[in-house]
């Protein structure tokens, strides 16, 4: 089970010393297949998707395609009813799937000010150099572990973020459905460090990985993302109209991450993809939809099987002012589910 993308580097043990090595990548490895089709290119074709290299990602796509569907079916399967699982999807798939993105305000929150802090780095480091002064697998693996130890500022400014800004927005788009009074979210985002010449992961939508079907991805790059430094994905479940995330620090994307498949490429640029993603999953579809586990196809969903992924938190409203609280409690430690650094972290 796979939870964190660019650890693939890691348990394929490829070499990282340099940060354009591709030694040891076996050449059937989705990355491989991706990189030989686009000639290395640092930018990838996408308005249209080009023919060709659709055709040679096909064996993966269709894979892919069968352990979403075997996912979802199963936790259709364990849900109470067939019609209280379709109702649920129905719902998600009106109000909350869409693709988007906006803005936020960098000044109120300097996840870049203080990610650096955390990681030991000086104020004014270019995170999208980071391969210049960090090349081997080990000096990438100890400033995660600064990060790891450091992380309770960082984690304070994350739950405000999420309470303040993206629990608001999860509520707005109810659309005429109920009320959104009660919102899970992912009490520490997931960090993706991807250098020049490292790849990350095939094809996938995160059902296939157990994740609840109603999760809405949030997505936040540190740096610029763009071409090969970037995350593809379709708009729609099954669309395959793939296209990359572009932009720059001071915005974060939204998509439906647990039902659209989404990929990311060797990267072929000069630059260091640096990026965090969590996810929200509204009250009532976190409750109705059942883990499929057992069900043949199906997949474990460890992540609400014990506590410490999620946060609760709920709406609160008085006379002058509405806000998002978190469930009483201290703040959830990271664990192996949120990924590296955490899968070897020593408290």
């Amino acid at each position: 089970h796979r939870i964190r993308a660019d650890d693939d580097i890691q348990k394929k043990n490829i070499d990282t010393t340099s940060p354009t090595s591709n030694r040891g990548i076996n050449p059937k490895w989705f990355g491989s297949v991706l990189t030989a089709a686009t000639k290395k290119s640092a930018f990838i074709k996408y308005d249209p998707f080009p023919f060709e290299l659709r055709s040679a990602i096909e064996p993966q796509l269709r894979k892919a395609t069968k352990k979403r569907q075997d996912a979802l079916n199963a936790v259709r399967e364990a849900t109470t009813t067939a019609s209280l699982y379709d109702a649920a999807m129905s719902q998600f798939n009106s109000c909350y799937s869409n693709e988007g993105m906006f803005a936020f305000d960098t000044t109120k929150f300097q996840f870049l000010d203080v990610f650096r802090q955390s990681c030991s780095l000086p104020p004014n480091f270019d995170l999208s150099q980071l391969h210049e002064t960090h090349e081997s697998k080990e000096s990438k693996d100890e400033i995660l572990f600064s990060f790891a130890r450091n992380r309770h500022q960082f984690q304070e400014l994350y739950d405000d973020f999420v309470r303040s800004v993206c629990c608001p927005f999860v509520a707005s788009l109810a659309d005429g459905h109920e009320p959104v009074n009660e919102i899970y979210y992912q009490s520490f985002p997931c960090v993706r460090i991807v250098r020049p010449g490292e790849f990350s992961i095939g094809p996938h939508a995160d059902s296939a990985y157990g994740h609840h079907p109603c999760s809405i991805n949030f997505y936040i790059p540190l740096t610029r993302i763009e071409g090969s430094a970037s995350l593809f994905l379709e708009s729609r479940p099954g669309s395959e109209d793939w296209h990359p995330i572009e932009g720059a620090y001071g915005f974060v994307k939204h998509f439906a991450g647990a039902i659209c498949a989404h990929w990311t490429p060797e990267n072929n640029t000069d630059f260091t993809r640096i990026s965090l993603d969590f996810r929200i999953i509204p009250g009532q579809l976190y409750h109705t939809l059942q883990c499929g586990g057992g069900r043949t196809g199906g997949v474990r969903d460890v992540y609400r099987e014990k506590e410490g992924y999620y946060h609760r938190c709920y709406i609160n409203k008085d006379d002058s002012s509405v806000s998002w609280v978190r469930e009483a409690g201290s703040f959830h430690t990271p664990d192996a589910r949120f990924g590296f650094p955490w899968t070897k972290f020593k408290a």
